[in-house]
């Protein structure tokens, strides 16, 4: 069954449960395409790289984009749509892509439903995902384009219930959905394999199969407590194929989370254990071993107006001595215990129309970084525009942060919002 076609049977379902007369449902669609105008915005983005680079171009980022969405209730279903067709001048092509296609209904009190197109999330990090196990665009994260394109989305049916014991959102993706993962397509990047940096760009093996997640949620007396848990497959090409192609390896997680307020801010606290379930015993060093992962945060004002937050994340990788004893390049492979501090900082003005963020994440295991400086100037109702810049340091090219050294960036995005 196609997407398009699970989505029609979803809608199909809905209506035929509610049994609407004829005339109500001419007269609720005509008024509901009257009121409800289409949204979104027309948007430039640019970015340069701040030194030349033998792997990529000067340029790291031209976007011409416009955004159209609209949501309309038709009889009990509600259906939203957000499209984006844009210019990529790095790539020198034009691309399409539908943000959300969805629609959501009601089944009895307790059941909500939406099936199709749209943003999944979940969890406590920051920018660190453990039990998010949704697809993210970590082109668009780098590049500079907006926060909102971090997420990339999944071709799903949610199913919500709302329960006294607990509430549970239970998600099915009949096809696996990846990120949109670094391929050299716009960032050079390291390869043990190849034994350094390469920007040569490559589609991996995709499975066909599906994917589950599941969360369970509770307020208990102002803590936020959720359980999750997924059955699929990395979300980015981790592993290789016995031809030698990158491709995705089988992975379950197992989570639990806890979100409070503390002092005069906020504290939350994440784990999850990744099974890989190619690599048992972490001696096939084609997949990634079994990890544990651990996130530790809390945010709160310093002062007025400014915010500041900060985390602690482990990846405990397990059986470590038999990655190191196996690997054919043991010097490149990461340490058992990695660890990464981050921390934001936020200022608004008293207008709330200028927004000065700092975004840093430091790794003393791995002695690299990553800086995220922004200004964001809200000019009127319809005009604003955001610049920022996209550091990395590193002492060793290996690392995750390292390998993005050549890829330093400034960007520039001005939007009209209608």
């Amino acid at each position: 069954m196609t997407r398009i076609s699970l989505l029609a049977l979803m809608v199909s379902l809905s209506v035929a449960a509610q049994e609407p007369p004829q005339d109500d449902w001419d007269v609720d669609w005509q008024e509901e395409s009257t009121t409800l105008p289409v949204q979104g915005f027309a948007e430039l983005a640019l970015g340069s790289r701040l030194t030349s680079s033998q792997w990529n171009p000067r340029v790291s980022l031209a976007d011409a984009r416009l955004r159209l969405e609209k949501s309309s209730q038709w009889q009990h279903v509600s259906v939203t749509a957000k499209a984006d067709g844009w210019y990529d001048g790095v790539q020198q092509q034009w691309r399409g892509q539908f943000r959300e296609l969805s629609a959501g209904f009601s089944l009895g009190q307790h059941l909500d439903v939406k099936a199709g197109r749209q943003i999944l999330t979940w969890g406590t990090g920051d920018y660190l995902f453990l039990n998010d196990l949704f697809p993210k665009d970590w082109q668009s994260f780098f590049a500079g384009r907006h926060d909102e394109y971090l997420k990339a989305p999944s071709d799903a049916v949610k199913v919500s219930g709302y329960f006294d014991l607990a509430n549970v959102d239970l998600v099915w993706t009949p096809k696996f959905d990846p990120d949109n993962y670094i391929n050299g397509d716009y960032f050079s990047f390291f390869n043990p394999w190849a034994g350094g940096i390469i920007a040569l760009g490559f589609d991996a093996l995709t499975p066909r199969s599906d994917e589950w997640a599941l969360r369970l949620f509770k307020n208990l007396d102002g803590r936020e407590m959720a359980f999750y848990a997924y059955d699929g497959y990395s979300k980015s090409p981790e592993s290789l194929s016995p031809e030698g192609i990158p491709t995705f390896s089988r992975l379950r997680v197992v989570g639990a989370s806890i979100r409070q307020t503390l002092g005069a801010g906020l504290f939350n606290a994440e784990l999850a254990y990744h099974d890989s379930r190619q690599d048992k015993d972490g001696s096939n060093p084609t997949v990634p071993n079994s990890q544990w992962r651990l996130l530790l945060g809390y945010e709160q004002e310093l002062i007025t107006r400014l915010t500041g937050g900060f985390q602690f994340y482990l990846e405990h990788t397990l059986d470590h001595s038999a990655l190191l004893a196996h690997s054919p390049f043991p010097q490149w492979e990461k340490e058992q215990n990695r660890v990464v501090l981050t921390n934001r900082l936020t200022w608004r003005n008293a207008a709330d129309d200028l927004t000065l963020s700092l975004f840093s994440f430091y790794s003393p295991t791995d002695q690299d970084g990553y800086l995220r400086p922004s200004l964001n100037h809200r000019l009127d109702d319809n005009w604003s525009w955001a610049a920022g810049l996209n550091l990395f340091f590193a002492d060793k090219q290996h690392t995750f942060f390292g390998q993005f050294k050549d890829n330093n960036n400034a960007w520039l995005r001005v939007r009209y919002g209608f």
